[in-house]
């Protein structure tokens, strides 16, 4: 998830302050796995990392530091919640069945604004449990976990901001790096032998090196402040996930928009923004990296996500302001049988130096 603040200095919204583009990308994991103890189910429809970009027309450097929190702990068939009966039926026909995926992420970020270009680097700290029943019935009888934490997979994106003459359009362009750690295993328990790979799509890591590109535009009407930005996310080069199996991230495309409310002033703003996200299936060359769906045949991952994110920043002093989200899912559909949050949270600190 992405929030995108900009410090305003007066309750207006004046025209190299305009109201900074709030954003949310939101969110969870990538579901994948091998055959024995897969992760079939692990809400793959968005990213790995939530993340702070700070996108501003307010020349010079600041810093964040936010934490989010994620428990997918919501098991979903397609747009509805999946029933007892639909999961017994597919762990009959050969589906894993998952438990929970819970990550909690510190996210520092550290951003600098020229007059017509910026960049920021995004290095997460990620710590992710999971737990999975694996494809024994009945249903609890077998039972495997992992646990792990490490850094993530670091962002560096950039913008040009010189299509507008008060800079509030521009283009985002950057890279995500193959640097979060792909070598966990899960624990050694009673049904988990030594030496079982974690699912490709939970490690702390992608392996993939992905390009990010997209735009954004913001305006202000009366006291409200609002914002458009559009994403993409592809990965243009990948390594072998744990055990030498192929595979590849499917590609993200992220929608956000919002509006921010002035009346308080400087201190206190309240904001609101919707996010959508679509996220296409996982792909491994048929090596098994990625199940199929014993029913339909379709991969098990991939999915469009909708959210209602209400939250608010509030100033400190000296540079310094806090924020805080609350996203609320209003539509969801994924792939087969995947876990999805019931909510997000993200808090977090930015200092400005001006």
């Amino acid at each position: 998830m992405q929030f995108i603040h900009n410090r305003q200095n007066t309750g207006r919204f004046q025209p190299r302050r305009r109201n900074i583009l709030s954003l949310i990308l939101a969110f969870a994991m990538l579901a994948s796995g091998s055959k024995a103890f897969a992760c079939a189910a692990c809400g793959c429809t968005l990213s790995t990392n939530w993340q702070t970009q700070g996108i501003t027309t307010t020349p010079g450097f600041s810093f964040d530091l936010a934490y989010s929190y994620l428990n997918q702990n919501q098991q979903r068939y397609g747009t509805h919640n999946a029933s007892a009966t639909l999961i017994n039926s597919q762990l009959a026909a050969g589906q894993e069945i998952e438990a929970y995926t819970r990550t909690q992420t510190i996210t520092a970020s550290l951003n600098y604004t020229a007059d017509m270009w910026g960049i920021s680097v995004h290095v997460p700290y990620i710590s992710r449990t999971h737990g999975t029943y694996g494809t024994t019935a009945p249903l609890g009888s077998s039972y495997s976990d992992s646990s792990s934490s490490s850094i993530g997979d670091i962002r560096l994106v950039g913008r040009y901001t010189g299509f507008s003459a008060d800079r509030t359009s521009g283009l985002i362009g950057g890279l995500k790096l193959p640097t979060g750690n792909t070598s966990t295993y899960f624990n050694v328990n009673a049904t988990t032998p030594a030496g079982t790979p974690l699912d490709a799509g939970l490690q702390i890591g992608t392996g993939s090196t992905d390009l990010i590109f997209g735009g954004f535009t913001s305006g202000t009407f009366s006291k409200y402040g609002w914002f458009v930005q559009g994403t993409v996310q592809h990965a243009i080069a990948t390594r072998a996930a744990l055990g030498g199996l192929a595979y590849r991230p499917g590609d993200a495309y992220a929608l956000d928009t919002g509006i921010r409310y002035a009346v308080f002033g400087a201190k206190f703003s309240p904001m609101l923004q919707f996010n959508i996200i679509k996220r296409q299936a996982d792909s491994d060359n048929g090596s098994g990296t990625v199940p199929l769906d014993p029913v339909t045949g379709v991969p098990v991952s991939g999915g469009t996500l909708a959210y209602l994110s209400p939250g608010a920043s509030v100033r400190i002093g000296s540079g310094v302001s806090a924020y805080g989200f609350v996203q609320i899912p209003v539509y969801q559909n994924v792939n087969s049988l995947q876990l999805v949050p019931q909510y997000t949270l993200t808090l977090g600190m930015r200092q400005s130096f001006q």
